[in-house]
């Protein structure tokens, strides 16, 4: 007899395996060879080295700057409750059954985000405990803290979408994101200081993460909703796969809304050719939709952290590597452009594609590049050597660029 809880049970390892399948064709053996061994070795030897000696890029990093990456964890995810389209006919008469489902989903969420917080943190150990003067204990306590951090804004971020919409939500998520951060400052300081108000705020955090799990399980009249966002939240690395091999997929439809750039559709380039044309529309159309161009700033944001960890010679390696992973990165937005059903209805001729690919991809992917070497040079402070580096890089560019384009 199927009880709610194998029927979670059910679910949690159909998940799991149907994101390992993904990960698999992704993940074969030539590129874990080439690229997920070598990087994660040269990782692990960095992670010893943090532990001998803090990088000097970091050394002059003040703590609430390194916090910020702290609250950019805490904000990332949240909860997917695991309930699946057929649960419309099967258990919208069993309320019980819906509530059991939304505990048991909530109840992974925190197991698994304490473990990867724990993780998280022990990643960011050398830093707090030989440069900012973290103890043991206080350690301890701020891996605690960022995980019940984590755990409440993972279930008030759905509350918020379910109750708020438009411009409304918009204010809502930032004064979220703006209360965490300064919860995030306090705790340290006052774990480093005041161990008393540092246990206040932290028993405050704990029963506003019990109220939040009593309203999300006694919220009503969500079960459409929390299929849509289920789906969404399952689908959502192979959407990102089927992207870059040039499916289609369509975005959701938000209203009431402006670009943030060529709202008025002027003309970029004066001669009209069907290659311009086509690198035109790539242009506009991505830099017209704000999750591209957040998406293109958090990996600029990510990189710059990635390669502040390394030694001065590494981060011109890094940077070039970057060349391929950014021109990597942008051809999933030309594959969308050019993929689009409007642009389908279009016979066009092979050379013009090809020219045009590679023209979008170096666009898109040189103030990316060029804002990585910049911070390479204010870091390393190498002034002539980037003279020397930085036209090969122009160069590489193009090269990766025209070469990624004839695989589109």
């Amino acid at each position: 007899m199927i009880t709610v809880k194998k029927l979670f049970r059910h679910r949690l390892v159909s998940g799991w395996a149907y994101q390992y399948s993904i990960w698999k064709t992704v993940v074969d053996w030539i590129v874990a060879l080439y690229i997920v061994i070598p990087f994660s070795a040269l990782f692990i030897d960095a992670y010893i080295s943090w532990w001998r000696q803090i990088p000097t890029g970091l050394s002059n990093v003040p703590l609430n700057a390194f916090l910020v990456i702290v609250l950019l964890f805490a904000w990332s995810g949240t909860i997917r409750i695991f309930v699946e389209d057929a649960d419309q006919i099967f258990l919208s008469q069993r309320t019980t059954w819906i509530k059991r489902l939304i505990k048991y989903s909530i109840a992974y969420y925190i197991g698994s985000g304490f473990l990867i917080t724990l993780l998280f943190c022990i990643v960011l150990a050398p830093f707090l405990l030989l440069h900012y003067g973290f103890t043991i204990h206080s350690f301890l306590w701020l891996i605690i803290s960022t995980f019940l951090l984590k755990a409440s804004i993972g279930i008030l971020k759905q509350l918020v979408e379910f109750r708020f919409q438009g411009w409304k939500r918009v204010l809502v998520t930032m004064v979220l994101l703006v209360t965490s951060g300064v919860y995030l400052q306090l705790t340290a300081i006052f774990l480093i200081n005041q161990l008393i108000l540092f246990l206040l705020l932290f028993f405050l955090l704990l029963i506003v993460l019990i109220l939040l799990i009593y309203q999300r399980v006694s919220l009503k009249g969500t079960l459409l909703r929390d299929i849509s966002m289920g789906q969404a939240a399952k689908l959502k690395f192979a959407n990102v796969l089927l992207r870059y091999q040039g499916t289609y997929t369509k975005k959701p439809i938000i209203f009431r809304t402006r670009p943030w750039l060529f709202r008025n559709s002027n003309l970029i380039f004066k001669q009209r050719t069907p290659e311009n044309g086509l690198v035109e529309l790539c242009l506009k159309s991505t830099l017209r939709h704000r999750a591209n161009i957040l998406l293109y700033l958090q990996g600029i944001g990510a990189y710059v952290l990635f390669l502040s960890l390394f030694p001065p010679v590494w981060k011109w390696v890094l940077w070039g590597v970057s060349i391929i992973f950014w021109t990597s990165l942008v051809k999933v937005y030309w594959l969308e452009s050019v993929n689009s059903p409007y642009v389908s209805l279009f016979p066009l001729r092979a050379e013009t594609k090809l020219g045009a690919a590679s023209r979008s991809l170096f666009i898109m992917a040189l103030p990316g590049e060029t804002i990585l070497a910049l911070v390479v040079v204010l870091q390393t402070q190498e002034w002539l050597y980037a003279l020397i580096i930085l036209p090969i890089g122009f160069f590489l560019g193009k090269f990766t660029a025209k070469k990624l384009a004839m695989f589109s």
